[in-house]
């Protein structure tokens, strides 16, 4: 059996590696710009040598029939070298960390599968085209042919800007995704996450709609890739009847047994993904090319608020009068009581942070000392870009003043205690994930917690506080637009007497001290000495 070959060898068996938590998307972008290399070379000598011969065709397809037996299936029969290789191939290529995807070997192995499946079909489809002449448009062929040979040190995605730098009008969707990257990486435009997050889309509608020249798509493709969206099933990969499937067939299994479909949100990002590629496409071509994804946008029948639950009164009690910040057993065992006073980490300052400022996990976790500032007597957080890869989403920078919780347990102690022992940021011991982000980990610890607790729902994360203080804000009086202002909120059509975005720091502290949750009681929760 190749599970014991593979066991032996420091794999895990699948059924096993399901249970562990692992970063589909980046491994799913990674696999795409694994083979998209391959292929970009793969087509230049198939340029060179012209159509498969009958006899070659026949051993492409005996291949793909082999690779679609199954994953355990093929890996055996290919024997436990060669995936050994194919693993140090593909870690050392694509630079993703070998010690954190080596324990979903199985996982990592099934997708480079379904990756030599998908280049095989697309590099049998292109030397189709070799067989014959098709002059209603510039063909592939001829792009491939005027590429640098395979060979030179040229990467994929050079070869795709250098082709698109030719003017080349027929140009493959894939090829002018990886030019689009590379402008991106040049310019540091997206982090590893948004990355990712545009080569899961991207990659989603290749695999629906076949790369071809990106002027053929028409709007029946994008009506197509949305009718699918709508009804895929939601974290398709971490479910035993969907996982390994394609697109489709995860539809109708979803179907079959009644899971839950990605967000009406979900099929706008990915739509508006597509749309940014398209329009950033427009301006490098010289032909028109029509936006063919805004219009299928769907009309949101929910709002964000419906998408995410705030905390209710008894969750945030049990939250809050929990272990992690009454005495919990150790660091590893948060929701035990105990008698350790966990005010001197993040797991304790973050939520109550996010219950008092309403700010996102990220722009929490990146926080540096100097963000804790002081003016007029009014203690804030400087919330911004700029240092050592902070991002704020919008980009909307803001201040927003301390609530007198956060001082009475001691936020201003236990940022004085992180100063005197050196530090630079006020959460040192949070490391920037795969995404590119320091909330990857806090935002699953956060989220174990709360089952921990018996607080979770599938409408609330992390994110709730945020909802909630909205809330708050509300209920308290605030005026909205200086509610936006304290959230990051674009003000609607830039009105109210704050239309600039910004505010006195005086108005803001106002606000903040309006900010209360009746029936919330900290006087269990352990300050910071």
């Amino acid at each position: 059996m190749l599970a014991r070959h593979l066991a032996s060898c420091g794999f895990a068996l699948k059924q096993q590696l399901q249970e562990v938590s692992m970063d589909h998307a980046t491994l799913r972008a990674a696999v795409i710009d694994y083979f998209q290399k391959q292929l970009a070379d793969a087509k230049v000598r198939r340029v060179s040598l012209g159509p498969y011969t009958p006899k070659e065709r026949e051993r492409v397809l005996d291949t793909v029939g082999m690779l679609e037996e199954g994953n355990i299936e093929f890996w055996q029969l290919v024997g436990r070298d060669q995936a050994e290789q194919e693993l140090g191939r593909f870690f050392e290529t694509t630079g993703l960390s070998r010690d954190e995807f080596w324990p979903h070997a199985m996982r990592v192995l099934d997708e480079i599968r379904k990756g030599k499946i998908g280049a095989a079909k697309e590099i049998l489809a292109f030397a189709g085209t070799l067989d014959g002449y098709d002059f209603s448009e510039a063909q592939s062929g001829a792009q491939a042919a005027g590429s640098p040979p395979a060979g030179t040190g040229s990467s994929g995605t050079e070869q795709a800007a250098q082709r698109l730098a030719n003017g080349v009008s027929g140009t493959l969707l894939s090829d002018m995704f990886a030019a689009r990257q590379a402008e991106a990486n040049r310019g540091a435009e997206w982090s590893a996450k948004l990355c990712a997050d545009y080569s899961v889309w991207v990659g989603l509608f290749l695999e629906l709609a076949g790369d071809r020249s990106i002027l053929s798509y028409r709007k029946a493709d994008a009506r197509a890739f949305k009718e699918v969206l709508q009804e895929l099933p939601v974290n398709r990969t971490k479910y035993v009847e969907t996982d390994g499937l394609g697109p489709r067939e995860a539809v109708q299994a979803g179907k079959q047994h009644g899971l839950a479909v990605i967000s009406t949100s979900t099929v706008n990002k990915a739509l508006g993904r597509l749309q940014a590629i398209w329009k950033w496409a427009d301006k490098q071509l010289d032909d028109d090319l029509p936006d063919i994804f805004g219009p299928m946008k769907v009309a949101a029948r929910v709002n964000a608020r419906d998408e995410a639950d705030p905390f209710s009164k008894g969750q945030l009690k049990a939250i809050f009068s929990g272990p992690l910040f009454t005495g919990c057993k150790s660091d590893r065992f948060r929701t035990q009581a105990g008698d350790t006073n966990m005010s001197g980490t993040s797991w304790y300052w973050l939520p109550l942070l996010g219950l008092y400022t309403g700010a996102r996990l990220n722009e929490l976790c990146q926080l540096h000392l100097t963000d804790l500032d002081k003016e007029d007597g009014v203690q804030f957080l400087h919330l911004r870009e700029g240092q050592q890869g902070q991002r704020i989403k919008s980009g909307i920078g803001r201040v927003v003043p301390l609530h007198p919780k956060l001082i009475d347990l001691g936020i201003l102690r236990y940022a004085e205690t992180q100063r005197r022992g050196g530090e630079e940021r006020l959460f040192p011991t949070l490391q920037v994930g795969p995404t590119g982000y320091y909330s990857d980990r806090p935002s699953k610890d956060f989220s174990a917690y709360l089952k921990g607790i018996n607080a979770k729902t599938d409408k609330t994360s992390f994110h709730s506080f945020r909802h909630g203080f909205k809330d708050a804000c509300r209920s308290g009086g605030v005026q909205p637009d200086i509610a936006d202002i304290l959230q990051g909120h674009s003000l609607h059509g830039m009105s109210g007497r704050y239309g600039d975005g910004k505010a006195p720091l005086s108005v803001l502290q106002e606000a903040i001290f309006k900010v209360s949750y009746p029936g919330l009681s900290l006087e269990c929760v352990r300050q910071h000495p």
